[in-house]
């Protein structure tokens, strides 16, 4: 799955610059019923929970590709750009009763180049963290819209843009919230456009 986060998140960066993009995921292809029917309607139900653009299945893409996502030796296409995400610990993490999303944030406090290690705490901690940002942006929501701040804009654009560093985005996003100089309607368009990139989904709870 966080093979498949990358791709997404590459997939959310080059969107924003205006870039047509598909993507592809190598599987066997064809099959409606039978063991790879059953993981691949596995994985677009994990890619949901995830809010992950569903790829396409193919047993090779087109090739050369711009981007491919692969762990170390594994061999995939032609491409210009190879990015090789680090080894998740646990590999099946223990997220029950969580929010689903807490697992992506979680994954997102980490260079996708870092190992990341997912303990039952480092994922309860991710969960308070974005069921607080979206109680925030709920309450947020009730003031009047303002413009965004041109510094965290930049920041955090800026982190996603450089090798995908998103650490430092939700560094850069934990501040902002907590900037007691900006209004809430600063806070709540910033938190609303930076989603497009994070996929928290923060304006969840907004109106309820």
């Amino acid at each position: 799955m966080r093979s498949s986060l990358v791709a997404d998140l590459v997939r959310r960066v080059a969107e924003r610059h205006h870039l047509r993009v598909t993507t592809w995921h190598q599987a066997p292809g064809g099959e409606t019923t039978g063991p790879a029917a059953d993981r691949a309607q596995a994985l677009r139900v994990a890619w949901d929970g995830l809010n992950i653009y569903p790829a396409e299945f193919a047993v090779t893409a087109a090739d050369p590709l711009d981007v491919v996502v692969a762990r170390d030796g594994q061999a995939y296409g032609s491409p210009v750009y190879r990015l090789e995400p680090g080894q998740v610990q646990p590999q099946a993490p223990d997220g029950s009763g969580l929010d689903p999303l807490a697992l992506r944030l979680a994954l997102l406090g980490h260079h996708y180049r870092d190992p990341a290690i997912l303990s039952r705490q480092v994922l309860e901690a991710a969960d308070q963290k974005l069921r607080h940002w979206r109680e925030l942006v709920a309450g947020w929501a009730r003031s009047p819209s303002k413009p965004m701040c041109a510094q965290y804009t930049g920041d955090i654009l800026g982190a996603f843009d450089n090798d995908l560093d998103t650490p430092a985005a939700v560094r850069s996003l934990a501040a902002l919230a907590a900037d007691a100089e900006l209004p809430a309607g600063t806070k709540f368009e910033s938190f609303a456009y930076y989603d497009q990139l994070f996929g928290l989904d923060f304006a969840r709870d907004v109106g309820r």
